[in-house]
């Protein structure tokens, strides 16, 4: 059988969509030796990908994601392929595609959360793509045979909002990227460590956060708790640069404490298990999500994870968090400053984490994916 992907956001420039999309290509290429797969690739991510198994082929599509373009060339590069089945890692599937799809909706954070903060563009703009999305949403969970989601929070949501995706929602969770639990399980020499750091200009003692700088991850919160807690703890921001981390710095200013923040931009990998194993805890705030790639890869890494009380975290960490109230500053001060003072519990959170990650891997995501696969093209 033909099977097409669309990884356009393959690979760290997609975040964590384009993480999902890499993962399940790789270990795919290991699981699946018997069907033809067609991964479709744009500039930007042409060379992040290079096919493993002589049965993976790469095909370039110049159709950037949310562009009039993707309508007419994705469509336009499926049709020449004829698969028998194609995957969309993203909702934005082409309104003129009526070939048989399955998609991935990783979350309906853009439908919870809406407004000028969510844009940088100016507000005709907004609202015209805010309808596009809407109307693509609609047609893609219409329209797919299946829908794959990463938690039961996001299918629930999902069915809220569209009913008819009750028979077609599966979920199935992601993973724990390996090159941190390795990296994390290795002796780090104390000159390595201190090199990582001065590297990214980060001093300890230090809490950290990893993730973008959405309204909807609640930063600004995590800024005034830090009023509470002592000033010799710096926050650490891992994160692309643009125009709302710039506002997050703006908040800092406003509030005086820029001298606890730093932030380090993009960071791989192989740095990003130090600076969890270094750090106090993970401090992850979020008003909503899909799953929660970054908590998990702080349990692998021995961080404890102190979050929101929000339940997707509840689905995905267990016990193995501590959790707080995003919407009280105080709280969440209360339980940082818990973190920092109690040892034994860090400690008991650091065992919990590592136990609480074996229960999620890309490996087990891909089999239980193509799975899917073979369910729907054996009733084609």
């Amino acid at each position: 059988m033909k099977i097409v992907i669309d990884a356009r956001l393959y690979g760290p420039k997609g975040t964590g969509i384009g993480k999902y999309t890499e993962k399940l290509i790789e270990k795919l290429q290991e699981l699946d030796k018997k069907n033809s797969y067609f991964i479709l690739l744009n500039k930007d991510s042409w060379y992040q990908f290079n096919p493993k198994a002589p049965n993976f082929e790469k095909v370039m599509v110049d159709a950037p994601f949310y562009s009039l373009r993707e309508q007419a060339f994705i469509p336009a590069a499926i049709s020449k392929i004829k698969p028998d089945l194609v995957h969309f890692t993203h909702f934005n599937v082409p309104l003129l595609y009526s070939g048989k799809f399955i998609v991935t909706i990783h979350d309906v954070i853009t439908r919870d959360f809406s407004g000028v903060r969510t844009t940088t563009r100016v507000l005709p703009v907004y609202l015209l793509k805010r309808a596009g999305y809407e109307i693509t949403l609609r047609q893609s969970v219409g329209r797919a045979v299946k829908i794959i989601v990463p938690s039961n929070h996001v299918k629930n949501r999902l069915i809220k909002s569209f009913p008819s995706t009750k028979v077609k929602a599966e979920v199935i969770y992601e993973g724990v990227d390996q090159d941190i639990v390795k990296t994390s399980q290795k002796k780090s020499l104390v000159e390595d460590t201190k090199q990582i750091l001065h590297k990214y200009g980060i001093k300890k003692p230090y809490l950290i956060y990893i993730g973008n700088f959405y309204p909807h991850k609640n930063i600004e919160n995590i800024l005034q708790a830090l009023q509470f807690v002592d000033r010799k703890y710096h926050l650490v921001l891992v994160g692309g640069r643009n125009i709302f981390l710039e506002r997050v710095l703006k908040i800092a200013k406003h509030l005086k404490i820029e001298n606890c923040i730093i932030s380090t931009g993009f960071v791989p990998n192989e740095d990003l298990a130090t600076l969890y194993q270094q750090a106090k805890c993970l401090v992850f705030p979020s008003l909503s999500e899909g799953f929660g790639l970054p908590g998990l890869e702080a349990m692998a890494s021995g961080c404890p994870v102190v979050c929101s009380d929000i339940a997707v975290f509840k689905e995905i960490y267990g016990d193995a968090a501590l959790y707080f109230d995003p919407n009280n500053p105080k709280d969440i001060a209360s339980k940082l400053e818990l973190i920092i003072k109690n040892s034994k519990l860090k400690i008991e959170l650091r065992e919990k984490g590592f136990e609480q990650v074996k229960k999620y891997s890309w490996r087990k995501m891909a089999q239980e994916t193509l799975s899917v696969y073979r369910a729907v093209l054996s009733n084609s």
